[in-house]
């Protein structure tokens, strides 16, 4: 799995709007702080959450952990998010195909990017 710039930064700034997110198993995250010694199997600091208790040990707490990685959303939690944000289908569906996000392989970006919107009032949807 490969995140693009825009992607992290989006994703940066969802934790600095504090978005609600538990740290899980399946979950995507950038190590912001290096809290992880070795090298990303993914790509420069971005890690995938295989075993928990792996990250907790070296965070201490849920919370320390929390606060020293960024949560990426994958294209399945950023679709979650919009629906707790009261985005509707019709809307995202709408939006992925004004912006051909599909037939470009930009889909996960654009659901960030709806994220963002909801986030900042900006709703030009």
């Amino acid at each position: 799995m490969k995140f693009s710039d825009e992607e992290l930064e989006l994703a940066q700034l969802f934790k600095a709007f504090g978005l609600p997110w538990t740290p899980a198993c399946g979950h995507y995250l950038l190590d912001q702080s290096e809290l992880i010694e070795c090298e990303s199997p993914f790509q420069d600091r971005v890690f995938f959450i295989l075993d928990l208790k792996h990250f907790l040990r070296r965070s201490g707490t849920l919370e320390q952990l929390k606060e020293r990685v960024c949560w990426l959303p994958d294209w399945h939690d950023a679709r979650e998010i919009l629906k707790q944000l009261e985005v509707g289908s019709c809307e995202i569906a709408k939006h992925l195909a004004s912006t051909q996000a599909i037939e470009s392989g930009t889909e996960r970006l654009e659901l960030y990017r709806l994220i963002e919107q909801r986030l900042t009032g900006d709703l030009g949807l």
